[in-house]
């Protein structure tokens, strides 16, 4: 069975957004869903969240016909874990995906710099992800519109913009993605 990987924010706030939707559409589809719970706020930390993620790499879950949706500090951690582990994935899907980090916030700069990946860990993710995307919005209130399109443009994934949907987290008010879905029934398993 072909699995889904959904891998949330900083706060888990996907959780409370599109990341339900998309639980509910994809297991129709036939999707092996996974949704985990890493550590989130403060407690993140990128060996930790590691930890938990190569528990499906031992078990043959995480594999090349994967489809991993990563938002936010997810879109931080999936390039480097992958690049780490050389782990082969079909499809990568970041929403709000961004590199550089703009807020200053002290904790939340500490966690930004242990996820983030290095030019490196991009060059060989465009070879272990066979196809990326990144979706974005034009008033996302983490990064600006030329912070998300260059995340994008490093990783060679198609841009799928949509207005008005601020971080994709709860006080975007987004509950659904259909976009995303979209992108992963073309990819689905038949």
């Amino acid at each position: 069975m072909q699995s889904l990987f959904i891998i949330h924010s900083f706060n888990g706030n996907t959780k409370n957004s599109f990341g339900p939707y998309l639980v509910k559409e994809c297991t129709s589809l036939g999707l092996n869903v996974i949704f985990p719970d890493f550590p989130t706020g403060e407690n993140a930390n990128y060996h930790e969240w590691s930890k938990i993620l190569d528990q499906y790499i031992f078990n043959g879950t995480l594999n090349s016909d994967s489809i991993i949706i990563a938002h936010s500090l997810g879109a931080h951690f999936i390039p480097k874990y992958i690049a780490e582990k050389n782990v082969k994935i079909k499809v990568y899907i970041s929403c709000a995906g961004f590199i550089n980090n703009t807020h200053k916030e002290n904790a939340f700069d500490k966690i930004m710099d242990e996820f983030l990946p290095t030019e490196l860990q991009i060059e060989k993710d465009i070879l272990l992800m066979k196809y990326r995307y990144a979706v974005y919005s034009d008033n996302d209130p983490i990064s600006s519109l030329k912070e998300l399109e260059y995340y994008a443009e490093k990783f060679k994934a198609k841009k799928i913009f949509i207005p008005d949907i601020g971080h994709l987290g709860p006080k975007s008010g987004i509950k659904e993605l259909p976009e995303v879905l979209e992108i992963i029934k073309k990819h689905v398993l038949k």
